[in-house]
């Protein structure tokens, strides 16, 4: 394992690189985490697992989270998918790498992001997403009444006036991420992991609620398989098969984790099935 600084202008942003034990140049996995994620939390497992595997895995942390530079805890999907894209440029220069041979993980937030990041990148081999959503306005008003949504709306325009005037408020994570199964885990390891601690804009629920990666997933060309948690609280299943049916790909595969939650996929039982099947797709495709 070795750490290294890339940087996005001024911005340094803080990568881990899992090497194989075997001479390069290798085929690689760059690891895109989720919402207000940092790369001590969730990603080892899957990153040590590719590297055992043949594969060089490289995971980092986005602008204004875990040991990258930036504003803290600002969370703006277009910018982490430009993070992800200057980190996929810089990896594919790096001397024990294959560039021909670069696949992109996702998970959560960041299954979307990969999705998009491949639609740009046209060099990328292969994609796999997991827990990912198809559409943020459907997951945060999809059971709003009109009344609720336009007084929802109203709420957003007068916090990003704040923001306009320098009011900005800021909160903790669990605020904008509230669902049973994220608060149960942001409870069970803030101790462990202080970056959770972290406070996001309030307008971050804004920057969801025009989030559609299914929108990108539509221009992605390369071999993409779609992980979806069969009793997934945070992100329904339903919206994942949505993404995996709005992913443009002719190669293509979605699985369903039956009887997981979106945290299960991390460790136990869950983890080393989906993990197996990633395994089988980037030997296939990678």
């Amino acid at each position: 394992m070795q750490k290294q600084t890339h940087r996005i202008g001024d911005t340094p942003i803080a990568a881990t690189l899992h090497f194989p034990d075997r001479a390069g140049p290798h085929a690689a996995v760059l690891l895109c985490h989720g919402f207000c994620g940092t790369q001590p939390l969730l990603l080892p497992a899957f990153a040590e697992a590719f590297a055992r595997a043949g594969y060089l895995a490289i995971t980092f942390d986005y602008r204004g989270f875990g040991e990258s530079g930036g504003e803290r805890g600002r969370l703006v999907p277009s910018m982490q998918i430009d993070d992800i894209l200057a980190v996929l440029a810089w990896l594919k220069e790096h001397e024990q790498v294959d560039a021909q041979r670069v696949g992109l993980w996702g998970t959560s937030l960041g299954g979307g992001h990969v999705l998009g990041a491949a639609a740009r990148d046209g060099d990328v081999r292969c994609v796999v997403s997991q827990l990912a959503f198809a559409d943020g306005e459907e997951i945060i008003a999809g059971a709003m009444s009109p009344d609720e949504k336009e007084a929802f709306l109203a709420t957003l325009a007068k916090m990003e006036d704040r923001k306009q005037a320098g009011k900005e408020m800021f909160v903790p994570v669990t605020r904008v991420l509230g669902d049973p199964q994220s608060k149960a885990f942001f409870e069970k390891h803030k101790d462990s992991y202080p970056d959770l601690g972290i406070k996001i804009p309030m307008l971050t629920v804004k920057e969801m609620f025009h989030y559609k990666p299914a929108l990108a997933a539509a221009n992605v060309a390369c071999p993409t398989l779609v992980v979806v948690a069969g009793d997934d609280g945070v992100n329904p299943p339903a919206q994942g098969t949505a993404l995996f049916d709005a992913v443009g790909a002719v190669t293509k595969q979605l699985h369903v984790q039956e009887g997981a939650q979106h945290y299960d996929a991390y460790e136990g039982t869950h983890f080393e099935q989906v993990l197996q099947r990633q395994l089988a797709w980037y030997g296939q495709h990678l």
